[in-house]
């Protein structure tokens, strides 16, 4: 019965995505910006000035555009039930408070998924030019999936904090790149072996880096479902005191 009324939620949420041009003009816009930046690049970085079959530039691009794009997918999710008056009504329906948040997490980490295997033009055109190597394109994949879900989780939270949803876009964004710095090497240099050390593991980047380079190391997951969890619990808790 729980599982049925987060599918009920899930698919409500789903329709949201691809029953409006929000969804097509947020997966057209990011698709067309990142195979711009791989193939022509920034620099002398691209794909053509490399000439190498590999995909690293590609996962390079990834986390870091979607700190401007799925914050713009997350700030609707409670801001927008909110400010349209929807939200007393949901929090009244028969569903517990999770089975509402897991059904909005869900449909909005399945939409970032789904937009990802949307890119697969991008390797089938490295595989017809070259020998790239399917297990580090396969690691990248799964890392950015995973790094994706971080970012949903903290956009899913901050939005259930704010009624307005560009307060809830630019404060996501914000919190989405500290949590991605926070494993830059430059930052953790000026913070010292040990804090640096500390708050690298804390980040989103160093875990999705250990991904990108294909090390599967259990921990990597575990933090990722740990980090995920502990939002969509103090999410529950921001709705319950809405109650």
């Amino acid at each position: 019965m729980v599982f049925e009324n987060i599918i009920i939620l899930f698919k409500k949420e789903m329709r949201s995505y691809f029953n409006t041009p929000i969804g097509y003009i947020f997966s057209g816009f990011f698709l067309l910006l990142l195979n711009f930046l791989f193939f022509f690049g920034l620099g002398q970085n691209s794909f053509w000035d490399l000439k190498s079959a590999s995909m690293e530039q590609f996962f390079l691009w990834v986390p870091i555009l979607f700190i401007i794009f799925i914050p713009a997918v997350t700030m609707r999710l409670w801001s927008e039930e909110e400010r349209s008056g929807t939200l007393e009504i949901l929090l009244t329906l028969p569903f517990h408070d999770f089975e509402v948040i897991l059904g909005k997490f869900l449909s909005a980490w399945l939409y970032i998924g789904i937009v990802l295997l949307a890119t697969f033009m991008t390797p089938l055109t490295v595989f017809l030019l070259g020998s790239p190597d399917l297990g580090l394109i396969l690691a990248g994949y799964i890392g950015c999936f995973f790094i994706g879900g971080g970012y949903v989780a903290i956009g899913i939270f901050i939005s259930s904090l704010t009624r307005d949803q560009i307060s809830a876009y630019v404060v996501t964004s914000l919190v989405c790149l500290l949590f991605f710095l926070m494993g830059y090497q430059p930052v953790l240099k000026f913070l010292g072996a040990d804090l640096g050390g500390f708050i690298s593991y804390l980040s989103l980047s160093r875990h999705f880096e250990s991904m990108r380079l294909g090390i599967w190391d259990p921990r990597n997951f575990y933090y990722f479902i740990s980090f995920m969890g502990l939002l969509l619990t103090l999410n529950i808790y921001v709705i319950r005191g809405r109650r």
